[in-house]
């Protein structure tokens, strides 16, 4: 109920009183006075009010998200410089938004990586690196995006070995974690220092920003968007997907 239907509501009340004038004839003091009391009296229907606002700012948020999806689809699936592992011809396409030091992001790699091993060809998976969460983030993810220019293959063992990785992840970890996925720790190093992976990743934060995105995880599943770590919607988007 909004809160102008509390006031018609507190009005038609008051003019259902024998003694009272008509609605018309009242002061904005007399209305204002018989609306304070009606809501007094009626406290419940502040709370539906605000319940109300609520589920229609979600769904306006939810949305201009999905709005923003669909203007961006080609930034989010088709760019070239995004580490991807699967056919472009896949029957499934997953995005992913996420952080190394995001825990919401750790819980839902094995899902991620048991998916990219169970269906193999038919499904596609699009790696958004997407630091949010401080220095090591940013530092991690220019190291798997470096680390990506040395192959796909190792580019994900490396990724899952990081996104597995508990606690702090500071450069000497991260190096020690590319070299047991079998990376070029130098090649690394030297690549991982380039302007055109901070345009990358400045690029995404773009992108994140132009369609909503505030934190991660955050997947696209075909066209089903899906924020956090809700592996139950995830597992059922990708089986819609794969069934279609």
């Amino acid at each position: 109920m909004r809160l102008p239907a509390l006031a018609a509501a507190a009005l038609l009340a008051a003019a259902c009183s024998p003694d009272s004038a008509p609605a018309q004839d009242r002061t904005d003091a007399e209305i204002e006075a018989i609306v304070r009391a009606y809501i007094l009296e009626n406290p419940e229907l502040i709370e539906e009010a605000l319940i109300e606002l609520q589920a229609r700012a979600q769904q306006r948020e939810r949305q201009g998200v999905a709005d923003g999806v669909q203007a961006n689809i080609d930034a989010l699936t088709s760019d070239a410089r995004d580490p991807s592992i699967g056919p472009d011809e896949a029957a499934v396409t997953i995005v992913e938004f996420f952080d190394y030091r995001c825990p919401y992001c750790h819980m839902t790699n094995d899902w991620v990586m048991q998916t990219i091993e169970a269906h193999g060809d038919r499904v596609r998976v699009v790696f958004k690196e997407f630091p949010v969460l401080g220095e090591q983030s940013v530092v991690g993810s220019r190291a798997a995006l470096a680390v990506h220019q040395q192959g796909e293959d190792v580019y994900l063992a490396f990724h899952d070995a990081l996104m597995s990785a508990s606690g702090p992840i500071p450069i000497e970890r991260i190096e020690e974690i590319a070299e047991e996925a079998g990376a070029d720790v130098a090649a690394m190093r030297e690549a991982m220092e380039s302007e055109d992976i901070s345009e990358h990743l400045n690029d995404i934060r773009a992108l994140a920003r132009e369609i909503g995105i505030s934190g991660t995880p955050f997947f696209l599943i075909g066209d089903q968007v899906i924020p956090g770590a809700d592996v139950a919607r995830l597992e059922a988007a990708l089986q819609a997907g794969l069934e279609g």
